[in-house]
């Protein structure tokens, strides 16, 4: 795992920022890469702000499938995106200190019902604390992060040697390759980003040569993953982006960002790439054997363990073939469908970037 760190001394060019879910997402463009981070992977992200193109930096991050990078700490002769190296337990919201005195006015009125309901809320709030806590635990102790952290200190130290510098003076520009494929090139401008809760889909729109557009991804970020097992970023389209777009029927099927060199696929058939498989498999394998043995670690005190245990078993076992079940028909479902354009896309995005497209 170590082996895909990078310890580079690059050049500044610019920055962009959007809202990304539970935290800011930026993006560091560079005369060597491009780097994604979350604003709350940092105690402080202001001395972006005072950065000019041109300023000597040093970096650390981890590649991506899609050749950009995931940017673990900056240093600079004009201050640091220091990493987080202590603790910070999750606490509740000021506002949730009402419950407790409520809960008691209940229990003193002999309201049951009302009672009951509130004391279910707050044991939520003290479980996903407790997650999240426990969570920032085992981040801050991955052999990936240690490892990550004594190399910062010794760079603090004055240390250079293990830091690479790049050949490159300019970042190459990005030629999309040759095709019959309809693509349209301009400016992105007015981004926003809509989550929408009960689909769990993310709708992104934009304006792009005078028209209004849209595109929607399934919601699969998830903030309880550690960024060093990150292997593509989140979407990222910012106000003034150059893009190229491919449409059929009206609608968007590929996307490439010739700001950042990242490229997106958005298949409107039934179908998946391996990579797209992958990806569900890993986020569905995450929910049905990490978060089961949470919650065994919680209700191992009742007096009832025993019985509880015999039935806990029997849903862990078959909460593993659902995944692969529910993947089997998918993709026995997709073979029905014409996928024929989706793969030309994707094989035109792969020709233009060198690498595969995140897909949406």
């Amino acid at each position: 795992m170590r082996d895909n760190c990078q310890f580079i001394t690059t050049k500044f060019y610019r920055y962009d920022c959007i809202p990304y879910g539970q935290s800011d997402c930026y993006r560091l463009i560079t005369n060597e890469g491009v780097y994604f981070f979350y604003k709350n992977q940092f105690i402080d992200v202001s001395v972006l702000d005072k950065l000019d193109e041109g300023d000597v930096i040093h970096i650390a991050s981890h590649a991506l499938n899609d050749g950009t990078f995931w940017l673990h700490w900056l240093v600079s002769c004009k201050g640091d995106l220091a990493i987080r190296n202590k603790l910070h337990c999750a606490i509740p919201y000021p506002s949730t200190l009402i419950l407790p005195f409520l809960i008691l006015i209940g229990f003193w009125l002999d309201l049951q019902f009302i009672t009951l309901f509130l004391a279910a809320g707050l044991f939520l709030i003290l479980i996903w604390c407790i997650c999240s806590t426990l969570f920032r635990l085992i981040n801050l102790v991955l052999p990936k992060q240690i490892f990550l952290r004594q190399r910062y200190y010794k760079l603090k130290k004055g240390d250079l040697g293990f830091m690479k510098t790049p050949l490159l003076e300019h970042r190459k520009t990005l030629n999309c390759s040759s095709t019959d494929l309809p693509i349209y090139e301009g400016i992105a401008t007015n981004i926003d980003s809509q989550l929408i809760y009960r689909s769990q889909r993310r709708k992104i729109l934009f304006d792009f040569n005078g028209v209004r557009l849209f595109f929607d991804e399934l919601a699969l970020d998830n903030y309880h993953i550690p960024v060093v097992y990150s292997f593509c970023h989140p979407t990222f389209i910012a106000s003034g982006d150059k893009l190229s777009l491919i449409f059929e029927n009206n609608k968007i099927q590929g996307i490439i960002n010739h700001t950042d060199g990242s490229s997106y696929l958005i298949p409107h058939c039934s179908w998946i790439s391996k990579q797209k498989a992958k990806t569900l498999l890993r986020n569905w394998y995450f929910y049905t054997i990490f978060a089961p043995f949470l919650l065994l670690i919680i209700i191992y005190p009742i007096k009832e363990f025993d019985f509880i245990m015999n039935g806990f078993l029997w849903i862990i076992s078959g909460a593993q073939i659902i995944p692969l079940l529910l993947l089997l028909f998918y993709t026995l479902f997709s073979y029905l469908n014409d996928r024929s354009y989706a793969k030309r896309v994707l094989r035109w995005l792969y020709q233009t970037t060198g690498h595969w497209p995140k897909e949406l």
